[in-house]
């Protein structure tokens, strides 16, 4: 196949049921309110399966917690406990006690008790580690388990429980600190423990207590355990290394796709069929019957997708595959063919653009699968990629124009489509390629546009052909722009006038972006992410980590619009023209509403299924979509309408 088959309507109608009995279990009040619209897939960089039943798996998403399938992953909803925006790099399940569940998140180590339903944090970034990578229980001692940490400052290499993973000591004995340590693995007898890190793989015969290097200077980034003093290390660029005497001699192997230069994310192997394993790198997944001495491509038709774990069903031998764009896939009939499961909603949305010729044509920039389209208003969803050489998108735009033409923003420079979406070419490139955060055709001129870096040299760019050349237009930006939101915005009235904010200052052209000046009124301390205009003749309503500000004038002087705002970090803000009514996404607190012109503003919808507003449209019925950098698209229902909460202090 080309790609994972996409799932059939029961398929996400169940997925999407199951979302909403799992992600919203807490949140019973306003489960009718928020409801998912894909599109399906994210990247799943933890994979396990329950020792005891198939049926069951655990999944840990990047920037989107922990997800669960107790139909062999035909579905999935996320949990619970763990913060919707961890990135969570490995799972594991006990395999005497299937309800002990381990999850290696970015800031803190994780422990649940009752299969997921409830979680504790028992290791924390505050006192010992941030970054988990990887786990692995002791074969011989299945209360011993292990896990790998990565380096940013804290102690690294390994740590080690005794107690199925209640608690934790560090047991880093011999390793470097500076090291960056990805996977860990345990022999079959317990005898001895390895870690993969980029200075090569370490041995510990000791159960830790210290470390020598078995492999020096190779960079590995992955590491299995099989029969019979069988070691697999999967490195970073120079495939997969093996060792058949418990790391003193290794050996390359061999396979039909490219190891040199690729990543071994994960490798497996059976505890049930002696010699067989399996790997994975970059649109690859990779089947041994040699104990890895040599490898066949096991998977077919993939592109631009990292598989980031694997996870095996020995007796059924069912493949789990974690993807970095189409979430969990899984094939039973040995890599012939791969299915994805509903409802794992984890990808990292940027834009939202609904065609305006067709508001049911739905198209949603993402970071890791480029840009998707649904013909239905998100019922079923494609890829639509064709000529999008950069599929790390931004931002969208529809030229007002030209029904049918359309921009994307990506990481390098920006794409034009002018068949709706089917393909594109790139056109701003070069020697100004900027990360495009934002597009912006010209409302009284639509054949200008801007292009908005927010970060790169290439500050803002300007077109005068509807997006077909453009040009660098020097503008300033402070030295210490990071990447982050930023905030651009063209005057309906004039295409000259032109609003963009780095990471301290906001600034405004009236000439074309041939000058700029500096506005004032916004604390020097505070981000601008958004701007948006107002009903009134020069109004403009700013969205700051620091709130939401009003201008009267244009740009040239701001205050504090709102009160009880100041402390909110508010992403996104949107103007509903058909009711004056705004809507601002705040960072953990969801979505703000005002109705009298943002001088006062309400919170409504509650608890948001992801904290991490990065995008908003508005449907032509008022229904409001949500994007979350990492949660995907969700639907507000009724946003106009909707009883608001009184605004509180951020937590």
């Amino acid at each position: 196949m080309s790609r994972p088959a996409a799932p059939r309507a029961a398929q996400n109608l169940r997925g999407a049921i199951l979302v909403a009995l799992l992600l919203f279990a807490s949140f019973a009040a306003q489960a009718s309110e928020w409801s998912p619209v894909g599109p399906p897939g994210g990247a799943a960089y933890g994979l396990a399966l329950d020792p005891k039943d198939a049926n069951v798996l655990y999944a840990g998403a990047f920037g989107g917690g922990v997800w669960k399938s107790t139909d062999g992953g035909a579905s999935w909803g996320r949990l619970s406990g763990i913060p919707a925006q961890e990135t969570v790099n490995a799972v594991a399940v006990s395999p005497t006690d299937s309800r002990t569940v381990l999850a290696a998140g970015f800031t803190a180590l994780w422990r649940s008790t009752d299969g997921g339903a409830t979680w504790k944090k028992v290791l924390d970034q505050k006192v010992q580690q941030p970054a988990m990578t990887g786990f692995a229980f002791d074969p011989a001692a299945p209360a011993t388990v292990y896990a790998s940490a990565d380096n940013d400052g804290f102690p690294t290499g390994v740590f080690k429980s005794t107690d199925s993973g209640a608690t934790w000591k560090p047991a880093n004995v011999g390793i470097n600190p500076n090291s960056r340590v990805r996977g860990v693995a345990v022999a079959r007898d317990g005898k001895a423990v390895f870690a993969a890190s980029e200075d090569g793989v370490y041995l510990s015969t000791d159960g830790g207590a210290s470390w020598t290097v078995a492999l020096p200077r190779k960079a590995a980034h992955s590491v299995a355990t099989g029969a019979g003093g069988l070691v697999l290390a999967g490195t970073n660029g120079d495939g997969v290394l093996r060792s058949t005497d418990g790391g003193k001699s290794w050996e390359e192997t061999t396979t039909d796709a490219k190891w040199i230069g690729n990543i071994v994310y994960a490798i497996v192997a059976s505890t049930a069929t002696p010699g067989l394993c399996y790997a994975s790198i970059p649109n690859r997944v990779l089947r041994s019957a040699d104990g890895g001495a040599t490898w066949k491509t096991f998977s077919r038709g993939f592109n631009w997708v990292n598989f980031r774990s694997l996870a095996l069903d020995e007796k059924g031998g069912a493949v789990w595959a974690g993807s970095g764009r189409d979430g969990v896939v899984k094939t039973v009939d040995g890599g012939a063919t791969w299915t994805t499961g509903a409802g794992f909603l984890a990808l990292e949305v940027k834009a939202i653009l609904l065609d305006p010729a067709s508001p049911n044509r739905l198209f949603v920039g993402t970071t890791q699968g480029g840009v998707h389209l649904s013909e239905d208003g998100g019922a079923t969803w494609a890829l639509s990629n064709e000529g999008l050489t950069n599929r790390a998108v931004h931002s969208l735009a529809a030229d007002p124009s030209a029904p049918g033409t359309f921009l994307a923003g990506t990481r390098k420079g920006a794409f034009r489509s002018t068949d709706g979406g089917r393909s594109w070419t790139h056109v701003l490139k070069g020697g100004c390629e900027p990360e495009v955060q934002h597009l912006r055709y010209a409302p009284s001129d639509p054949k200008r546009v801007y292009a908005h870096s927010g970060r790169d040299f290439c500050q803002v760019a300007r077109s005068d052909d509807g997006g077909l050349t453009w040009r660098d237009l020097k503008a300033p930006r402070d030295a210490s722009t990071l990447l982050g939101h930023f905030a651009f915005h063209v005057d309906a009235a004039n295409a000259d006038r032109a609003f963009y904010s780095d990471d301290r200052h906001l600034y405004l052209s009236a000439d074309g972006g041939a000058t700029f000046t500096t506005a004032t009124g916004i604390p020097p301390t505070s981000r601008i992410q958004a701007i948006v205009a107002g009903a009134g003749a020069g109004e403009l309503l700013a969205a700051t980590n620091k709130g939401i500000y009003r201008s009267a004038d244009g740009g040239k002087s701001w205050a504090v619009a709102g009160p009880g705002t100041e402390k909110w970090n508010v992403r996104r803000i949107l103007l509903d023209p058909a009711s004056g009514t705004f809507y601002a996404g705040a960072w953990k607190e969801g979505i703000l509403r005002s109705k009298d012109g943002g001088k006062s503003w309400t919170r409504i919808g509650g608890e948001p299924p992801h904290p991490d507003v990065v995008a908003l449209a508005l449907e032509p019925n008022g229904t409001l979509l949500v994007g979350f950098e990492g949660g995907g698209v969700w639907r507000l229902d009724g946003a106009r309408s909707i009883t608001p909460s009184a605004v509180t202090k951020p937590k």
